[in-house]
């Protein structure tokens, strides 16, 4: 029998010709359609440019949904959809977040089913929603993720399994689960039941046209509609899959373990990424100050105060900055601890009306964002100085603290504090994007080859104004006062002042300048009052305490320490014994002293000697203050010498000059063995009366009264001991 006769085809190479010949045609039409397009007709402007990017917001469900969670998310999700307003014709992105809560796991069925429903309503199809999962799910809140759009994880995050241990799955929940993923399929049906169905299995068909998931039972009937070459078991069920498996199955579209590379994915800023607390119920917002030199109080209080206003329901927090640095280890625990805050919960926003110099700037920059005043500014030389040594320091805590956990660059904020960072303009070659680095960072990222380094532009430590840290992208909004803020963030009402109790309230008075001068001068004018009333009396209980809480008060400003307590110490003893000991003013009087007003003004700055021009200028204001200090103290030595005496109730106490003799010099010293009569006071020094000269004198033993007859014992240099004479 002949063989049936084959149907006639073209050869392959005339067909291959003809293919080649229809496809120049095609796209030479489409060149030219393209270019009459894109070329404006003779009197005709341009095209406009291409629209704006679309608008993107983010929110965050914290788990597990169950009790009111769901309805919370709804809402959320409702006013972030009217914040975005996408045009007509673009369609906005909402990032949908999921961070695990302090609850566990066990998300509830039913609420996790019409949260779902809702995602995949048609009332969201103005937005593209895309699952973020940095650190992973499990549980029924996997079937809210699949009713997104687009998933995106972390490479080592889990997805899966949906089901946990005890939990009953019926055909009620696997239906559930095949209808959410097969309305906007994100992931294959198959795949989305086998997280959820222990009894699955689940294979990889390789077709001809693509791979395909499918149950192991429905292989065989796969085959007769297509050819497939290879079968491969997906794996265990219930499934569990990290990100990068994920991403191999079609579970994800994208891996992205922060903020930062989710917004490079999706190609928008990552700004715009900021999480919105507010958008469920609105903003609850409070305002905390930080002020003065940084240091471990200012830390722990900042801290207390965030952790109770979070408690109490406020979900924007303001630290209003006005500090000129201080200990940077400390600046870096507090920006590590802002850093580490829930954004989901609360946005910390950083509002610097003057100034946030040196490692303050670090703080400020630690904030979800940096709003200033029109003429502050941030960084730059400030309280503490910084050693290329603790440079290197600051680098490595600011990036394992705050950068690499929010995906953000560090060079530019290291720049603020450290004196050997430059940073350069860095422009990214197929999308034009600009980004500061300085070389060292460059040359570790993996893109580096996508950058191109340019300029130059700042070299620490950098002083950036108001407009120059907005245009750094440091800055988000340049405003004047709270009331700006409120506008910029769109906060009904006014922000709340955090009201300390009283016992933070005493601190800060104590802490402040103000008050910390004032102290002085009480002291200083309590001291000299002692001197003129011989005897530890009410002038040595006054100026005691006057000392102790000034010294306090900076050392709960972080300004001093130990050191500055005992060199007051150390002078005031030199001082008592150069008066009540070793007459005469010498090497204890002057060494006293000085050891004195070296005290005051270390404990008045946080550093010894000035290694830069704000220290010295801080160095300046702290002896010019000192001076008008010691000015007010002279003062008041010579009203009190005038007024005081006249007081009847004073007038025993004070060691009034007396009448009735000629005061003595240093040479004219009564003779041991001579008599005579005190005129003040003896407790332990005061004067008496030998033979019509008044001279100073010392008990050698109890105090004396005036009036009481008494007997030179002892000539000690220029000092003169008397003793009470027996009767």
């Amino acid at each position: 029998m002949p063989a049936p006769r084959r149907p006639w085809r073209w050869p392959s190479f005339v067909a291959a010709d003809a293919w080649r010949r229809l496809d120049l045609r095609a796209a030479t039409v489409w060149l030219a359609a393209i270019l009459a397009v894109a070329s404006p007709a003779p009197g005709q402007e341009a095209p406009p440019p291409a629209e704006d990017p679309p608008s993107v917001g983010r929110i965050v469900i914290r788990l597990p949904i169950s009790g009111t969670r769901d309805k919370q998310a709804m809402a959320a999700i409702t006013r972030q959809v009217e914040r975005l307003k996408p045009r007509p014709g673009q369609r906005g992105i909402l990032v949908v977040e999921f961070a695990p809560g302090d609850e566990g796991d066990v998300s509830d069925f039913g609420h996790c089913f019409e949260l779902a429903r809702f995602l995949g309503s048609p009332r969201l199809a103005a937005v593209k929603t895309v699952a973020f999962l940095p650190q992973g799910i499990r549980g029924h809140a996997v079937l809210v993720a699949l009713a997104c759009e687009q998933i995106v994880i972390a490479p080592e995050a889990e997805l899966g399994p949906a089901v946990l241990a005890g939990d009953a799955i019926d055909n009620t929940i696997r239906t559930a689960y095949t209808e959410i993923a097969g309305r906007h399929r994100t992931v294959p049906e198959a795949l989305a039941v086998a997280l959820v169905d222990p009894t699955a299995r689940v294979v990889r068909a390789a077709t001809e046209d693509g791979d395909q998931y499918v149950p192991a039972d429905r292989v065989a009937a796969l085959r007769e509609t297509t050819t497939v070459l290879e079968v491969e078991d997906v794996g265990p069920s219930p499934l569990v899959a990290t990100g990068r498996r994920a991403r191999s199955l079609g579970l994800a579209s994208l891996l992205a373990e922060n903020t930062a590379e989710l917004a490079r994915g999706l190609g928008t800023d990552e700004r715009a990424l900021l999480a919105d607390p507010g958008t469920a119920e609105g903003w609850n917002a409070a305002v905390i100050d930080v002020s003065g030199v940084i240091g471990g109080d200012v830390v722990a209080r900042t801290q207390r105060r965030i952790e109770r206003l979070v408690a109490e329901g406020v979900n924007f927090v303001c630290l209003r900055i006005d500090s000129r640095g201080g200990e940077p280890d400390q600046s870096l625990v507090l920006s590590g601890w802002l850093a580490g805050l829930d954004a989901g919960r609360v946005r910390t926003v950083a509002y610097v009306p003057v100034q946030a110099r040196g490692d303050a700037g670090l703080v400020a920059l630690a904030c979800d964002d940096l709003v200033m005043g029109p003429s502050a500014v941030i960084g730059g030389p400030g309280e503490a100085p910084i050693s290329r040594d603790a440079g290197a320091d600051i680098t490595t805590s600011w990036r394992k603290q705050v950068a690499e956990p929010r995906g953000r660059s560090w060079s530019l904020p290291v720049a603020l504090v450290r004196p050997d960072v430059a940073v350069h303009r860095a422009t990214e070659t197929a999308t034009g994007r600009v980004e500061y680095f300085s070389p060292e960072e460059l040359a570790e990222r993996v893109d580096r080859a996508a950058w191109q380094l340019g300029a130059q532009v700042k070299k620490g430590p950098t002083q950036l104004s108001a407009a120059e840290a907005e245009a750094f992208g440091l800055a988000g909004h340049v405003v004047e006062g709270i009331d700006g803020i409120s506008q910029a963030y769109g906060i009904e009402g006014q922000i709340k002042p955090s009201i300390p109790g009283w016992a933070e309230s005493l601190l800060e008075a104590l802490a402040s300048p103000e008050l910390a001068w004032l102290l002085l001068l009480i002291g200083g004018a309590a001291l000299l009052f002692e001197l003129q009333t011989p005897g530890v009396g009410l002038g040595g209980f006054v100026a005691t305490v006057a000392f102790v809480v000034y010294f306090w008060g900076q050392f709960l400003r972080g300004t001093s320490g130990s050191l500055e307590v005992m060199l007051f110490v150390v002078g005031l003893f030199c001082l008592a014994m150069e008066i009540f000991v070793f007459p005469g003013f010498g090497v204890l009087g002057l060494g006293g002293g000085l050891l004195m007003v070296a005290a005051l003004v270390l404990a008045s700055q946080s550093f010894v000697l000035p290694a830069n021009d704000y220290q010295l200028r801080q160095l300046e204001w702290s002896l010019a203050t000192l001076l008008g200090v010691a000015v007010g103290v002279a003062v008041l030595g010579v009203l009190m010498r005038r007024w005081l005496p006249a007081i009847p109730w004073l007038r025993d106490v004070i060691a009034e000059e007396p009448s009735g003799g000629t005061v003595t010099d240093s040479v004219a010293l009564p003779a041991v063995g001579s008599s005579g009569t005190t005129t003040t006071r003896l407790a332990p020094a005061g004067k008496a009366l030998f033979d019509g000269i008044v001279c100073d004198v010392a008990s050698d033993g109890p105090l004396i009264e005036p009036g009481v007859a008494v007997t030179v014992v002892a000539l000690r240099g220029q000092r003169v001991v008397v003793r009470a004479a027996v009767p």
